[in-house]
Order: structure tokens, then C-alpha cells, then sequence
């Protein structure tokens, strides 16, 4: 997969065959930051004082403080478990579209589309707590309008890209 275009957070890679570049076409949009800086550091420190409590073989802390480690630790390993890697979106002109989402555990959840259901595509704007959010979105006779990259949630450059190569591919195999 050759980069298209990123910035400090997403990175948007393509490929594209020459000899299939009017069918078929992959995009991945994928994270640079696997998690922050800060859940690394309450991960860190939980699991340090964890090792020593257990390897003193005293018990240094209460149990209070124990069960907040263990709370922490619990809910850490939950966000971790939903937080997502990549999405990546496979476009077969004549068979349909395959959107993948990629977990940071490996865990993936795949969702298809069949071309004949394909209406059109849209870019959809929504504003969330003082901030305009752009989503790609496919619009289908049974589904309604499927969103796409709703995990990534790539910027609008970005998807201005996808977008129009859906768009061209749509057009020219109706």
C-alpha cells in the first residue's frame, strides 16, 4: 500500500493496480497513535506497583488501593479492547464494497455491500459538541445510509480522496 496523504493523527494509504484501476480499489486509513501517553503511564505504573506488591511477598498496600489498581486495570484493558487500528475499505466495481475494521487487540469486524444496492455516495457533515464532524456514507435502498470510517474518523481531505474515486467508479459501471 503506497501513502497517500497524512497528518498528526491518521494516514490514508491506497492500492491501486493499473490493470485494475477501473474496478478495484483499497483503501486504508490507519492510526498513528496506538494509545496516549497517558494510558501507557497508568498501565505502567499500575502494573509496577502490582509486581512489587507481589514480589515483597508484604503486603505494602491495603486492599482499597489493591481493588483500584484492579478497577483501573479492568477498565484500561476495555478501551483498549474497542479502540480500533485501522478501517480499511475494499471497492469491487461489479461485486461490491468490504469495510474492515481493525482492532488494536487483532480483533476484526468486517461489513459488506453488494454493488447493486449502491445508490450513491455521499459525504455527510454533523456537528457534535462544537465541532463538524465529515463522514463518507453510502446510500442503499434497504440500510438507508451506511457510514463509513466511523471508528477512524478521517479528516475531510481525506475523504474527498475516497470519495471521488467511489464516486468515478459508481458512475462508470452503472
Amino acid at each position: 500500500m503506497n501513502i497517500i496523504k497524512s497528518d498528526d493523527k491518521l494516514v490514508l494509504k491506497s492500492s491501486i493496480q493499473e490493470s485494475l484501476k477501473h474496478s478495484c480499489i483499497e483503501y486504508c486509513v490507519e492510526k498513528r497513535e496506538k494509545c496516549s501517553n497517558t494510558e501507557c503511564f497508568v498501565i505502567f505504573l499500575s502494573l509496577l506497583i502490582a509486581m512489587y506488591s507481589y514480589l515483597s511477598n508484604s503486603i505494602v498496600l491495603c486492599p482499597k488501593t489493591i481493588s483500584i489498581i484492579t478497577i483501573s486495570l479492568i477498565i484500561f484493558a476495555l478501551r483498549f479492547s474497542f479502540k480500533v487500528s485501522n478501517e480499511s475499505l475494499l471497492i469491487t466495481a461489479p461485486i461490491g464494497l468490504q469495510l474492515t475494521t481493525t482492532y488494536i487487540t487483532g480483533h476484526q469486524r468486517v461489513f459488506s455491500l453488494p454493488w447493486e444496492s449502491i445508490i450513491d455516495v455521499l459525504i455527510v457533515d454533523i456537528i457534535h459538541t462544537q465541532k463538524v464532524l465529515y463522514y463518507l456514507a453510502i446510500k442503499t435502498p434497504q440500510n438507508g445510509i451506511v457510514t463509513l470510517f466511523q471508528k477512524s474518523a478521517p479528516r475531510l481531505h481525506f475523504l474527498e480522496i475516497i470519495y471521488k474515486d467511489i464516486y468515478r467508479l459508481l458512475e462508470n459501471n452503472r
